[in-house]
């Protein structure tokens, strides 16, 4: 009777997931410094052997998988209670990771080769994420964990419900597509935001303005321009942070126009990677002539995904796709460039957004690419009023000639593709 060559090579694989896994158990008990811990690379080879085996036998003894599998778990929980009395250190991963590979070792026998390796695999980044996850734990707040819920909420529970069309006598309103923009915006933010609290911005001005960028580069330019007058020294520096943040707008700009429009995007993504280039051409010049300082930016950035600033952020985009919907109907397009010049003073992300939606079906693609470059300019130009304000002229000098090589070759691209 010949041996099955399915049946060695699944018994070998089973070894050889099972020793991984086991060998992971094995490291992490010798660099934590524990005594010991439910088994090693060896036992863990066995249990997936053993998965197999007992999968492998309930083809000529019906019951014996259900009873492997009994056995395995009452060893499991004895390993867990002996463990945790002797232990100061209480858990069950370990034993938890025996179970899984108990598993892994009966699925080679139940199914493709491709899957039981697949959870391996998963089971070994999950376990070897511990440091990490602490460390992670050290950073995040309750606050932030109650945000990101709030983002699911947001997102699978809220948006499934509202009705995808218009709403009202005129149909100014669809609840829909403004919160589509709330989640896109908030997303975003929320990146940045996460990302900032896990670099923190003691790590200097370049972090700090990078991700402090998405999100909010008001509130980065406003902090940094600030305290131009406590270390005027290191105005360049503080130019390349505020510059940093605002290089986001144009990137910002394009996800989500292509998110909500791509078609509207895509006579933007020349003039949008040439303006960013030459933005950062600037910052390199910039950082290669200043004085290389890491201070630290104590900017106070708002968790995006609390309720009250999701319904604020909502209400705003309503008025501004009623407003931008009234002045097409009422005033045409010297209307619609009103509406984006003065939004555009505050936020790009409502105007944006709004003109990339209506630019589907109400407004003419060539109107709402006017339209969110108006807006584009002016909010350019109100941050750099803002530097100047609050800042010193050394500083706004930088930061419009920023805005000048950035912005300019932006608009310059935009004209000559249109």
């Amino acid at each position: 009777m010949e041996i099955d060559p399915l049946f060695i090579q699944n018994s070998v694989l089973s070894l050889v997931l099972g020793f991984l896994i086991g060998l992971q158990r094995e490291m992490h008990t010798i660099y934590s410094h524990k005594t010991k811990d439910f088994g090693g690379a060896r036992t863990f080879s066995m249990i997936s052997l053993f998965g197999y085996l007992s999968a492998w036998a309930s083809a000529y003894f019906p019951y014996f998988f259900l009873v492997a599998s009994a056995l395995m778990g009452l060893l499991l929980v004895a390993a867990y209670v002996i463990n945790n009395v002797s232990a100061s250190e209480k858990g069950s991963t370990t034993e938890f990771a025996a179970l899984v590979t108990f598993v892994v070792g009966a699925m080679l026998y139940f199914t493709l080769p491709i899957f039981p390796v697949f959870i391996a695999i998963l089971v070994l980044f999950v376990l070897n994420l511990k440091d990490k996850i602490q460390e992670y734990e050290q950073t995040l707040t309750k606050q932030d964990l109650s945000a990101a819920i709030v983002f699911m909420v947001m997102t699978f529970v809220i948006l499934p419900i509202l009705p995808d069309e218009p709403v009202g006598p005129m149909g100014l309103v669809n609840f829909y597509m403004i919160w589509i923009m709330v989640v896109l915006v908030a997303g975003i933010s929320f990146f940045g935001y996460i990302a900032i609290r896990f670099f923190g911005t003691t790590q200097g001005i370049g972090i700090a303005g990078l991700f402090g960028g998405l999100v909010s580069s008001t509130a980065v330019a406003m902090s940094m321009a600030r305290r131009v007058h406590e270390n005027g020294f290191l105005a360049k520096n503080l130019a390349i942070g505020i510059a940093l943040a605002s290089s986001m707008m144009l990137i910002r700009a394009g996800i989500e126009m292509w998110i909500i429009n791509p078609s509207l995007t895509r006579p933007f993504l020349v003039p949008i990677l040439l303006g960013s280039l030459a933005g950062y051409a600037y910052i390199a010049l910039l950082y290669f002539t200043s004085r290389h300082e890491n201070i630290p930016q104590n900017i106070e950035f708002k968790n995006p995904f609390s309720l009250k600033e999701a319904l604020l952020m909502g209400l705003i985009f309503g008025i501004t796709l009623a407003l931008i919907k009234l002045a097409n109907l009422y005033v045409g397009d010297m209307g619609v460039y009103a509406v984006a010049a003065v939004s555009g003073i505050a936020d790009v992300d409502a105007i944006i957004l709004s003109l990339s939606s209506l630019a589907k079906n109400t407004l003419t693609p060539a109107t709402a690419h006017i339209a969110i470059l108006i807006a584009i300019i002016t909010n350019s130009l109100a941050k750099a009023l803002l530097v100047l304000f609050l800042g010193k002229t050394v500083l706004f000098r930088w930061i419009a000639t920023y805005f000048l090589i950035s912005v300019g070759t932006f608009t310059a691209a935009v004209l000559l593709t249109f």
